[in-house]
Order: C-alpha cells, then sequence, then structure tokens
C-alpha cells in the first residue's frame, strides 16, 4: 500500500469556497495563458484582473501574490496529470500493463507538445534559472514527475528495485523534457521528425523495462 508521499501528483486542499472555485479557476487560467504565451514579466497581478474582469484585490483574495499563483498553477497542473493517469488505469482495466504505461507516456507527450503547456515549462524551467521560489517549485515539480513514474514502474514491474525504478523515472522525465524541444507547437516543425513522438514512446518503454 502506498504511503500518501507515494503519491505525488495528488493536489492540496484548495483554500477557495465551493462559491468561489469557478473565479479562482478563471484566475488561474489567465495567469496561465499569460506565463506560457507573454512569459514571467507579463504575469502581473493586475493584468490577471484585467484578463479575468474582477478588480486586483479579488485576484489577491485567492492568489496573495504572484508566487502563491504559479505555485498553484503547477499544483493545477499535477492535478490534471493525475487525473490523466487514473482515466487510463481505469480504462485499462486487467490489460496489459506494458501498454498502459505506453498509453501514459503518450499523453504526457501529447500534452507536452501543446503550445501552452510547452510555454509553461519552458518558462519555469528559464525561471528556475535566477528565481530563488521559481528554483524551489521547478525541483518539486522534476520530483513529482519522477516519483509518478517510479510508481508506475515499480507497479508494473515489482522485481526492479525501488532504486531502479527512481533513476530509470528520472531519465524518462529527461528524455521527455528534451523530447519537447522538438515536438512542441512552439518549435519549428520539422518533416523528417515527425514520428519523434512515438519513437520516443518506445524508447522510454525501453528505458523502463529493457523491452
Amino acid at each position: 500500500m502506498r504511503k500518501k508521499s507515494d503519491t505525488p501528483l495528488q493536489a492540496k486542499e484548495s483554500n477557495t469556497t465551493t462559491k468561489g472555485f469557478e473565479r479562482a479557476s478563471a484566475i488561474l487560467e489567465a495567469a496561465r495563458l499569460l506565463l506560457a504565451h507573454d512569459g514571467y514579466a507579463a504575469l502581473a497581478m493586475r493584468s490577471v484582473a484585467q484578463q479575468v474582469g474582477v478588480s486586483l484585490s479579488t485576484v489577491q483574495h485567492y492568489y496573495p501574490s504572484r508566487d502563491a499563483l504559479i505555485e498553484a498553477l503547477l499544483e493545477q497542473t499535477f492535478a490534471r496529470y493525475q487525473a490523466g493517469i487514473d482515466e487510463r488505469v481505469a480504462a485499462a482495466g486487467t490489460g496489459p500493463r506494458v501498454e498502459l504505461f505506453e498509453s501514459i507516456i503518450d499523453y504526457f507527450l501529447a500534452d507536452l507538445r501543446d503550445q501552452v503547456s510547452s510555454g509553461l515549462f519552458f518558462e519555469i524551467a528559464a525561471l528556475a534559472n535566477r528565481h530563488p521560489v521559481a528554483t524551489k517549485l521547478f525541483d518539486t515539480m522534476m520530483t513529482r514527475a519522477r516519483r509518478t513514474l517510479r510508481n508506475l514502474i515499480h507497479e508494473i514491474d515489482p522485481a526492479l528495485s525501488m532504486q531502479q525504478c527512481e533513476i530509470r523515472g528520472t531519465l524518462i522525465v529527461a528524455q521527455m523534457l528534451g523530447t519537447m524541444l522538438f515536438i512542441s507547437e512552439t518549435r519549428p516543425q520539422h518533416k523528417e521528425l515527425e514520428d519523434l513522438a512515438h519513437e520516443a514512446t518506445v524508447a522510454i518503454t525501453r528505458i523502463a523495462f529493457g523491452r
């Protein structure tokens, strides 16, 4: 049975009320688009308020600072990924577990292709080189990602030690982020690389299970 700390993409408890959930979500979506398209410098609390059509004090009621807003964005991303994993696990039932793993990797790569998702990752990664809060958040994001993959690998092949799964999960995160540099919609597209995402899934499965 997993410990609570071993479910890395579980979102923290929201500090919003049920009544304010839609407004908080709208604020997060506006912030997500601003950060992905225009970068950290454009992510001013007042700009977010203007995009949503609310007052600055309303935004600050839900997210007191820009750093709190970015942290909430990452938590939202983790929760979305966990929901995507859960959907695929449920759909797979008792089917082949390696095929389940491949479907999850396909899901991750498809999301990393998206202009907004990849833009968000590019911006947070760049910000992590110069902003202490972003450095901590980016490390948290990478840790959660590799531990999620570690757990998936170990569930499929219990013969592997947790240390082996940890290293393989880390290599896979690095592989996916490297692949994002070529498949993102924000990057130049090359016809000779049109099968890159598929081949990346094949290579990642080989890293995970040696097959």
